[in-house]
């Protein structure tokens, strides 16, 4: 009876580790789900919390874009200088207000010209662009206006130097016209 009463000892531990190993399989695979329900939960909050702020994101650069100031900066951008302004000088002084004139219009289109293109000053340039709150599709199209008109460095650098001498030259020729005005004033009076 004692051998009977071990063997019924040996299978009922046998069979109580079996249900431990079996009741501990359960537990580790729920545990398993759980987190792998908590890691699912969280990634769509987190996906979530983006789209929002991406919404947020969009919304605000769409009011940017609607903003009649922005608008009216855009119209600004693509309309082109004034090629004559009215002239509020006297006429003894509108020959050299036209050279000043013709001066300033050569030098504002000078500025206008990219005088050397880069990919990273281009990249700056849309960078200021979108933080100043120009809207997307205007600074795509600033950058692809810009790509076609690059330059090598050393062709901007050649065209630089070329403009000072030119504008040295320029310069020189306004002080004589200057000072033959003013030989001229005072052998009148």
């Amino acid at each position: 009876m004692a051998e009977e009463l071990d063997d019924i000892g040996r299978e009922t531990a046998a069979m109580m580790r079996q249900m431990l190993q079996l009741a501990t399989l359960v537990a580790l695979r729920t545990r398993e789900r759980g987190q792998k329900d908590a890691e699912a939960r969280v990634k769509i909050t987190e996906g979530r919390q983006k789209e929002a702020r991406e919404r947020q994101l969009r919304e605000a650069a769409d009011a940017k874009a609607k903003d009649p100031r922005n608008v009216e900066l855009a119209r600004m951008i693509e309309k082109p200088p004034l090629d004559r302004g009215v002239s509020l000088e006297k006429d003894r002084f509108a020959a050299h207000a036209q050279a000043t004139r013709a001066a300033a219009t050569q030098a504002a289109a000078n500025k206008n010209l990219v005088r050397y293109d880069s990919v990273e000053r281009r990249t700056a340039l849309a960078q200021h662009l979108s933080r100043m709150g120009i809207a997307p599709e205007l600074a795509a199209v600033r950058m692809l206006m810009e790509v076609g008109q690059a330059q090598s460095a050393e062709e901007a650098l050649r065209a630089r130097e070329q403009e000072a001498t030119v504008s040295q030259r320029r310069a020189r020729e306004q002080e004589a016209r200057a000072r033959e005005r003013e030989i001229a004033r005072t052998r009148a009076l």
